[in-house]
């Protein structure tokens, strides 16, 4: 069961804890599920030119529409640039980066560089770190995991393919299905038979000089989705002659990818015991159990805010806070399963400032002859500029006080009679926040 536990705070400061819990799970309300209405690929690449043609002609919004038969498949799509992937749904979902699991062929599993969500239009659009190459690709995206696609009363993606459909869809009127998506990418592919030959190349150079708008422009032909038809286009269809969609299946078909609940965000206070996280929590897997997956730390935005982040073998992160450390970090963690598909989650940490109180210590008293006497000591505060700060003695110096010095020595030297008699000299501080020091003391004899 989840929650909070404080480990004692007599043991040593690294075996010291807070556990932190996962985000929430949703509870599953509405009668009608989210569905997914259109996959969309497109290029950081592609030109203004080239994406305002699929538009006027129908082809998609912002990128190319793949159309697909009832199977799901999609012929090859011939363009060499693809790096985002975009999915509308018919309602607002909430949706993350770690939802969605990308495979391929050729590449076991892809990765992404940027996420976002456009909750106005529905839409969730993924950035790939690179473009996609010659390959055969799943989308997978997550319908039934800890913390699923799902609509805002918490009812998880319908994304079961539906029967017969001519056209990509999904919904079978059953919450809690993945969404899965095959399509093929093979760059030079013009004339869209699944492998490139010479007649891709010839198709290509007849009509180089060819732009968006003119009778003879085929966004097929323009293989950079620059807008226009150019040697370029051919010379990289005649690279590829001889190249087919790879045979077989994407890795993704006999194996779900990792997913993540997430964490909530963490904050604490400068000096606080440490955070541990259960990450046996926050990820699972269809296939594997908890502990077969491999957990490892792949990012931290702060290091200089902790002492240590580990991750121990019972599935344990710790986070281990420097002192007097204060200010924020993201954390990524990456669950790996055995079949080498990973899910990452990304933990937000946020560690306010504490004024810390000033410390008094070397402090002493030495006799210099007679009634002479230099009392001295040093005081440090990480907070505060030490020449603001006074010493304040009590006991057998009640009413004297000392200035500090900018390097936190302070000292007082004078004759003093009464001190002769013995007894107690007292020094105390207090910084620009009115925090007090400890009392110390020095004992005459």
């Amino acid at each position: 069961m989840l929650g909070v536990r404080r480990r004692s705070l007599c043991a040593p400061r690294s075996s010291r804890g807070l556990r932190i819990e996962p985000l929430e799970q949703r509870t599953m309300l509405s009668v009608t599920p989210p569905t997914v209405t259109d996959v969309n690929v497109s290029s950081t690449e592609w030109s203004v030119d080239f994406v305002d043609y699929l538009e006027t002609s129908s082809l998609g919004t912002d990128g190319y529409s793949i159309p697909v038969g009832s199977s799901g498949q999609t012929a090859a799509l011939p363009w060499t640039n693809l790096d985002i992937i975009r999915i509308t749904f018919n309602e607002d979902v909430d949706v993350q980066q770690d939802d969605l699991t990308l495979t391929g062929v050729n590449t076991t599993q892809y990765t992404f560089s940027d996420f976002a969500y456009d909750s106005q239009n529905y839409v969730a659009t993924w950035t790939l770190d690179s473009a996609i190459g010659k390959d055969g690709l799943l989308i997978d995206l997550d319908g039934d995991g800890l913390d699923p696609v799902a609509d805002s009363e918490g009812t998880a993606l319908d994304g079961d393919w539906t029967n017969g459909s001519s056209t990509y869809a999904s919904g079978d009127t059953t919450e809690g299905g993945d969404f899965e998506f095959r399509f093929n990418v093979l760059g030079g592919d013009a004339n869209v038979t699944t492998e490139v030959t010479y007649a891709d190349v010839i198709l290509i150079s007849q009509n180089v000089g060819a732009e968006t708008g003119d009778g003879n422009y085929d966004i097929h032909h323009d293989i950079d989705g620059d807008g226009e038809i150019t040697s370029t286009d051919y010379l990289t269809a005649y690279g590829n002659v001889g190249d087919v969609i790879p045979a077989g299946n994407p890795a993704g078909m006999s194996n779900d990818a990792p997913t993540t609940s997430g964490v909530k965000d963490i904050e604490v206070d400068e000096d606080a015991v440490d955070t541990v996280i259960e990450l046996y929590d926050i990820f699972d897997d269809q296939e594997d159990d908890d502990d077969d997956l491999t957990y490892t730390i792949i990012g931290n935005t702060n290091t200089a805010l902790f002492d240590d982040v580990s991750i121990d073998g019972n599935g344990d992160l710790t986070l281990d806070y420097n002192l007097n450390a204060f200010g924020e970090a993201a954390i990524t963690v990456r669950a790996t399963d055995t079949a080498g598909f990973s899910v990452e989650t990304t933990i937000m940490v946020d560690v306010a400032a504490v004024n810390d109180a000033p410390f008094i210590y070397d402090f002493a008293a030495v006799n210099d002859g007679g009634d002479h006497w230099t009392i001295s000591g040093r005081v440090v505060d990480v907070d505060s500029d030490m020449e603001t700060l006074t010493v304040i003695f009590g006991g057998l110096l009640e009413g004297y006080t000392a200035t500090i010095e900018s390097d936190g020595t302070f000292s007082l030297a004078g004759q003093f009679p009464n001190l002769a008699s013995g007894g107690n000299i007292t020094a105390q501080t207090e910084d620009d926040q009115q925090a007090e020091s400890e009392v110390v003391y020095y004992a005459i004899w």
